[in-house]
């Protein structure tokens, strides 16, 4: 098993993780809400920093499984020259706009060197570095769709 197999492991066993740790959150908060008659906002608050890890971590993999919404006619009906092109520029556009996101990220970061979270009190640089990690995970598995589809187009 190779590094990037082990990676993807890693990454799967996380979103399974984050998405099983914010339903018992939710179902925590609401039991305690109405048959306890209490709040607890850690719950509430966990629960959506294990959401924002899932969905960023699971863009990634919907990237490695080509399951994001796109639209692909030309690819079907162009010849393959044109094909490869429309890939290459596609690729292109996607990169800008992640490399932008994540230039973006370093200003958010450094607004959570300076703030805390209201329940749990910890520094939100900790929720908000899912931002980038995201970003990261998903341009890693955007190369390498990239480079199969235009594989597959030489064939």
């Amino acid at each position: 098993m190779n590094i990037l197999n082990k990676f993807r492991t890693v990454i799967n066993w996380l979103v399974i993780l984050f998405f099983c740790y914010m339903v018992l959150a939710v179902f925590y908060q609401v039991l305690g809400r109405y048959v306890f008659h209490y709040k607890l906002g850690i719950a509430a608050e966990t629960a959506t920093f294990a959401q924002i890890w899932m969905v960023l971590l699971a863009a990634g993999i919907a990237m490695k499984k080509n399951m994001h919404v796109g639209v692909d006619i030309l690819l079907r009906v162009l010849p393959k020259k044109f094909q490869k092109i429309i890939i290459v520029f596609s690729f292109i556009f996607i990169l800008s706009f992640l490399l932008l996101a994540l230039k973006g990220c370093f200003a958010l970061i450094s607004v959570g060197f300076e703030s805390t979270s209201p329940a749990l009190g910890i520094p939100m640089w900790i929720p908000y570095l899912s931002v980038p990690i995201g970003i990261i995970y998903i341009t890693l598995e955007l190369v390498i769709v990239t480079i199969s589809k235009y594989k597959e187009r030489n064939s």
